[in-house]
């Protein structure tokens, strides 16, 4: 397999159980990065704070945020949006009507989606929204419950990331964690789920790690490095 660039979660997958970025997954990365390969981070926290972190581990600086919704492309300038929160907002305000325990997420602000505690039942909302015929989706990332619009999630995005870099799906290997990873694992040439993956994203993915989170990720890279690819690193 030709590999030209690796899309990576966030949260539960390049992290540890006290939600801190695991250092030798960051190594890992990094080190990916001075071979020649493209790392894009790709969550469904903000963009700013995946630009953030993608300059402070030395990657290339272009991020997918909102779970698709948001592209930062190696400037916090130039970000784009590919959806907006017009609908996800109104169906949180009819949630708020049918639905008591909902808790807004202490997050940064978002443009595209609304990010709930994982206080209540995903299924109770996604039937209620249903119900209401409200077209957006509730995803659970495992960290947050996520309310989008239909037709934007980490695969649209992911794939405008790798237009941007001039890379073709087929040659982006796609590592996470829970179902908001799966369309990703659907628009790359490879996927993998590190070893705390949900039930959702271990049916998607080519490949399961038998390590967790951040491990997993240096698991999952290790396999692809010597299984994997059939030519040497891109040169820059």
């Amino acid at each position: 397999m030709k590999v030209r660039a690796f899309a990576v979660d966030v949260d539960g997958t390049i992290t540890t159980e006290d939600g801190t970025v695991d250092l030798e997954a960051a190594s890992v990365l990094r080190n990916l990065e001075k071979m020649g390969y493209r790392v894009v981070l790709v969550s469904g926290r903000s963009g700013w704070e995946l630009y953030a972190l993608s300059m402070y581990l030395g990657l290339c600086g272009v991020v997918v945020g909102e779970n698709g919704g948001v592209t930062v492309f190696k400037s916090p300038l130039n970000i784009r949006l590919w959806s907006d929160n017009t609908e996800p907002l109104l169906a949180y305000e009819h949630l708020t009507r049918q639905v008591s325990g909902l808790t807004l997420r202490d997050a940064f602000p978002r443009f595209t989606e609304v990010v709930l505690e994982r206080t209540v039942d995903v299924n109770l909302l996604r039937s209620k929204l249903r119900e209401g015929g409200f077209r957006v989706k509730v995803l659970d990332s495992g960290y947050a419950l996520h309310i989008s619009s239909e037709g934007v999630d980490k695969g649209t995005g992911v794939l405008k990331a790798l237009s941007m870099l001039s890379v073709q799906p087929s040659e982006a290997v796609a590592i996470g964690d829970s179902e908001t990873d799966v369309p990703m694992f659907l628009a790359c040439g490879f996927s993998i789920a590190v070893g705390n993956a949900d039930v959702p994203a271990r049916s998607a993915a080519r490949h399961v790690t038998a390590a967790h989170m951040g491990a997993g990720v240096v698991e999952g890279v290790g396999y692809v490095l010597e299984n994997l690819i059939s030519e040497p690193p891109p040169s820059r």
